[in-house]
């Protein structure tokens, strides 16, 4: 069932600036395409219900394809970016396979992208935060048309879970990757007297003119096996130190396994995801 609020409940507030390696996601793309869960199909729809469909959908940090190969047929045409070389091969494959021809993709910051027709939908799937936001929702804002809608999309991990083995999981990711409690792959903000740290992904976008903010959400149940969930661990910025050093990777995972099968002797993890996106809609011309 759809659950709705106007305050940022999903999503905390994150780093005006963000401080993140540009090389956090090498190495991922083939767990990112396998192993990241889906988002549900009644999230699509109830999106594209409020957003409405056709013309162009622009797709930003677009990863493997994960937004804008599921609705590349409800557009006439797609842009997708991504920073990650891999990345955007991996979905240009996964496109050939799916039929989705309409798809431009491109590698490069979605800061920088150029987008020259009115833009029906923009979307942003698990990576605003790591994004310049306030540039992002204000580039959002020129390339859309008038009534037309910026679609933040995201889902819980297991950082924000309240499960036993998901704190054993964030636990042991910590002790590896040296910083217990938060992403590795991320840097303290910095303060100053005139700019608030830490602002909402919903601060954002009322603050670039966005109308009617409001978050949507989709739990939905999930059921890891441990390979499974090794593989959805790979696809994050959070292993990026480990990933990258294939001799720790492999100590990694054996202590990760046999610390959640002491947790879950059947090495089955259960969980609800909180697949939610957040949407925004730009002013009517006057």
């Amino acid at each position: 069932m759809t659950e709705t609020s106007s305050s940022a409940s999903t999503p905390p507030s994150w780093p005006v600036q963000p401080g993140y390696r540009e090389d956090l996601f090498r190495g991922a793309a083939e767990y990112y395409s396998r192993y990241r869960p889906a988002y549900p199909d009644p999230l699509f729809e109830d999106l594209l219900g409020r957003a409405d469909e056709g013309g162009l959908l622009v797709d930003l940090a677009c990863g493997t394809g994960e937004v804008a190969i599921p609705l590349h047929d409800r557009f006439a045409d797609v842009q997708a970016v991504d920073l990650e070389p891999d990345m955007v091969e991996v979905g240009r494959s996964k496109a050939v396979e799916a039929g989705a021809n309409n798809i431009a993709w491109s590698i490069g910051r979605a800061e920088d992208l150029v987008v020259t027709a009115p833009a029906q939908l923009v979307t942003i799937g698990n990576a605003f935060h790591r994004l310049d936001r306030g540039l992002i929702a204000e580039r959002a804002g020129q390339w859309l048309a008038p009534g037309c809608c910026l679609a933040i999309l995201g889902s819980s991990t297991p950082w924000s879970g309240t499960e036993s083995w998901q704190a054993i999981a964030v636990d042991v990711v910590g002790r590896w990757s040296g910083e217990p409690g938060r992403p590795a792959s991320a840097s303290p903000a910095t303060a100053d007297s005139s700019t608030p740290t830490r602002r909402t992904h919903e601060d954002i976008l009322r603050e670039a003119g966005f109308l009617d903010v409001t978050e949507y959400r989709f739990p939905t149940p999930n059921a890891w096996t441990l390979d499974e969930f090794i593989g959805f661990l790979w696809s994050t910025s959070y292993t990026a130190p480990i990933r990258q050093n294939p001799a720790l990777a492999e100590e990694f995972e054996k202590d990760l396994r046999t610390q959640l099968l002491e947790c879950e002797p059947s090495g089955q993890l259960r969980e609800s995801i909180a697949h939610y996106y957040i949407l925004g809609r730009k002013p009517n011309a006057r």
